[in-house]
């Protein structure tokens, strides 16, 4: 019998708008790119997603926002000894610190001096600047470490409202306003001038509409000022005599973010009209003199463009080391664009797709038919029928709007679809769902212990018993039937051990994966550990300690054994019960693990978007099917792939969007002695022998039989995908066409031949 797919497009979800994007350190063409380099993506739901570049990018954290709450800026601290810092503004007139571990506030600070529009941190990262509407530039001292904020002093004011601002080193402020001006403040310390505005440059006047200052950039080898406003004009200042050097008028509408490489030889705009446009100057040559050439070496040039958003661009970031060359932007359309600074011109970009579900918000129950999602603080749940002729055998059975203020993390359902849990950071909610008159009938379940406490991650041992991941990454299991089902019942974890990636990057060694059986459950945390929890006992073992990101695991329950998949897109199959005893190590990977996980098919290897799903056909469980957000494969795991003798590619990638070095340091002095971030319990390449016994045959000519590896990119992008009975597989996309966009796209002219 063949499977039945279900194409749905119904599950209106819609990622919020990028509005701002942020990299963890500073760009260093003279060092090679550090193991804890993170970006950070803000979205105007209040979201704030933490990518790491490497492996062709993947998202490793989802901060979830709240109602009404956006984010309008973000920046780092990121000093020697301490952990990375991440603040963000968003509308109102606090600054906001999060705690990385938990994904909640660390701590909120109110300036008391209007809503921030614009936020900027010092050279040394020992300040932040904030630009208020009422016309104030407020310093906040950082120094205190985490959860540290503290007035410093406000600059002078005036009566425009601050949109931008950047940094002069840690002397001064550089402020664009809504009345067309672009202000420089003294910032240095014990100095008589300090807080007194020492410049106003003014752009140019638009004839309909006072000029807006959107953004301003300060170039420290040229020593000038990048502003660009809302008439699509360009300009380049002087910063010492506070006078115009050039000026573009390249943009059809508003200039909203700059960047800049680092050389300063290269500057990025772009904003309303899609573009992206390429500002070039010669390099600064050693041997140079004469004011003359220094002139010309300031000359800038308006060298290319190109249209690669669908909407506005609201964020623009850029980084480069010895094995990065990151131009990162994004905007109303949603998506994150990578391109290369030193070669955008003509070189290779890649836009990701508008739902890159690392984070689910979907759910597929087979007992009720029902598809859960959930987007920010609502739950919506169809069932579809069993008519697969009928085109539209789906129906909207209930529509949940939570009254709280913090938007939903996750959410699981009671394998007889009964129980919804709703999981948030600070609170947990439990309801029951009654079908009545062809809707579900939803009624709140009140449990005092489940009210207060925080929760990422919940799954369903059976009809009455769940095991949480609670906020602070522990474990808890709680029997929703038994007498004390006020109280829970903990399971200890194993010991992580303290690394420096550990202590710079807060959240590495949380739980981000759990899948459960009746009997086990098995949860991995970011750093590649994967644990094994014995739900009678309650003990829990280490499995395997893997050196990257898992990006999906599964039980295979009537195999025995658990799938993981790292971010490298290698599958692994280990045996469920392995491990138990130490004379037995050999056996931890299957016997398919230790033959093909070396030697997968391409398309899987190759793909740029990672494997965020694993599923098992009921009937056989020897076919596993994977996913990710463009593509779905199917593996037939009782027979062996055939061993190709072709030279097998380098890691470094072809295209430059990712990062090619294999470094590992934390930009410390003494990172040339540093100890390897994890140490592997087992190495896996000796437990797979050398694929002794295997012998290389030649590549298959056309492709490899379907009933052993399937592979597929029709459906895109797929937000879910699971069984919804034994033949019936439900896949859950949302094309880019489907996207509500409030505000349509600056037109462009076309060319008529």
């Amino acid at each position: 019998m063949r499977t039945v797919i279900h194409r749905s497009r119904f599950v209106d979800y819609t990622p919020g708008n990028i509005t701002a994007i942020s990299f963890s350190h500073r760009s260093d063409n003279d060092k090679l790119t550090p193991s804890d380099l993170r970006v950070a993506i803000g979205r105007s739901n209040g979201d704030i997603e933490i990518w790491n570049p490497r492996n062709n990018w993947f998202q490793e954290l989802v901060i979830p926002g709240g109602k009404d709450r956006s984010i309008e800026g973000l920046c780092w601290a990121n000093v020697k000894g301490e952990p990375l810092r991440l603040f963000s503004i968003g509308g109102s007139t606090v600054i906001t610190e999060w705690n990385l571990a938990t994904g909640e506030p660390l701590k909120n600070y109110d300036c008391n001096a209007g809503v921030i529009w614009s936020i900027a941190m010092n050279e040394s990262m020992n300040k932040i600047a904030v630009g208020c509407d009422n016309g104030t530039v407020v310093l906040i001292d950082i120094s205190g470490g985490p959860g540290s904020l503290e007035h410093d002093t406000i600059l002078m004011r005036q009566e425009a409202r601050i949109l931008t601002l950047a940094w002069n080193k840690d002397d001064y402020v550089i402020g664009g306003c809504s009345d067309g001006r672009i202000r420089v403040w003294n910032a240095m310390e014990r100095n008589e001038a300090m807080g007194r505005l020492l410049h106003t440059m003014k752009v140019d006047k638009s004839k309909r509409e006072s000029t807006l200052v959107w953004s301003v950039l300060y170039l420290p080898i040229t020593n000038q000022i990048v502003s660009g406003d809302s008439t699509g004009s360009v300009k380049f200042w002087d910063f010492q005599y506070a006078t115009l050097s050039s000026s573009f008028k390249p943009h059809g509408a508003d200039v909203l973010c700059l960047t800049t490489d680092v050389t300063n030889t290269r500057v990025f705009t772009a904003g309303v009209d899609r573009k992206i446009f390429e500002f070039t100057r010669p390099s600064q040559s050693a041997n140079s003199a004469g004011s003359a050439k220094m002139n010309e070496q300031n000359k800038w040039i308006n060298s290319c463009n190109r249209l690669i958003h669908g909407n506005d661009v609201r964020a623009l970031a850029g980084y480069q080391s010895k094995g990065a060359d990151f131009l990162v932007s994004g905007g109303v359309e949603k998506a994150i664009v990578v391109s290369s600074i030193t070669s955008f011109a003509e070189g290779n970009y890649r836009k990701m797709p508008l739902v890159e579900p690392f984070s689910k918000n979907v759910l597929i129950n087979k007992a009720q038919r029902l598809v859960v999602m959930w987007h920010e603080a609502t739950v919506k749940i169809w069932i579809i029928g069993e008519d697969v002729e009928q085109e539209k055998n789906y129906k909207l059975v209930c529509k949940l709007v939570l009254k709280d203020e913090q938007n939903i993390s996750n959410c699981t359902l009671s394998p007889d679809g009964q129980v919804l849990v709703v999981c948030r950071n600070y609170t947990t909610k439990l309801f029951h769902l009654q079908p009545e008159d062809g809707k579900l009938h939803v009624t709140k379940l009140d449990n005092d212990l489940l009210n207060k406490t925080g929760t990422k991650l919940a799954k369903f041992i059976d009809n009455s018993r769940i095991l949480f991941c609670t906020s602070d990454d522990e474990l808890a299991l709680l029997d929703l039937e038994s007498d004390d089902d006020e109280k829970f019942s903990y399971i200890e974890t194993s010991e992580v051990q303290t690394t420096k990636s550990g202590i710079k990057v807060p959240y590495i060694n949380n739980i981000n994966q759990l899948d459960i059986t009746e009997k086990y459950a098995v949860l991995s945390r970011r750093c590649g550990i994967v644990d094994i929890v014995d739900l009678q006992t309650q003990t829990t073992r280490v499995l395997v300690r893997l050196t990257n990101f898992i990006t999906a695991l599964k039980i295979n329950e009537k195999r025995n054994t658990v799938i993981v998949i790292t971010a490298d897109n290698k599958i692994y199959e280990f045996n469920l019960l392995a491990n138990s005893d130490a004379d037995n190590e050999s056996s931890l990977l299957t016997t398919w693990s230790k033959n093909n996980t070396d030697n997968l098919p391409k398309q899987l290897v190759n793909s740029k978007e990672k494997c965020v799903g694993i599923l098992y056909d009921q009937e056989n469980e020897n076919i596993v099917w994977f996913w990710g957000s463009t593509w779905i494969s199917r593996l037939d795991l009782t027979v062996d792939l055939p061993v190709s003798t072709r030279k097998k590619q380098k890691k470094r990638g072809r295209d430059g969007l990712t990062i090619t070095d294999e470094s590992n340091f934390m930009n410390y002095e003494d990172e040339d002695n540093e100890d390897n971030d994890i140490d592997m319990v087992e190495n896996i390449d000796l437990l797979r022998d050398n694929n002794k016994g295997l012998k290389p045959v030649a590549p298959l000519k056309g492709n490899l039989d379907r009933k052993v590896f399937f592979f597929s990119d029709k459906y895109r992008p797929i937000l879910y995908c699971d069984f919804i009975s034994n033949k019936e597989l439900v896949v859950v996309e949302r094309p880019p066409s489907m996207l509500e966009t409030k505000s349509k796209a600056f037109h462009q002219p076309k060319l008529v031949f």
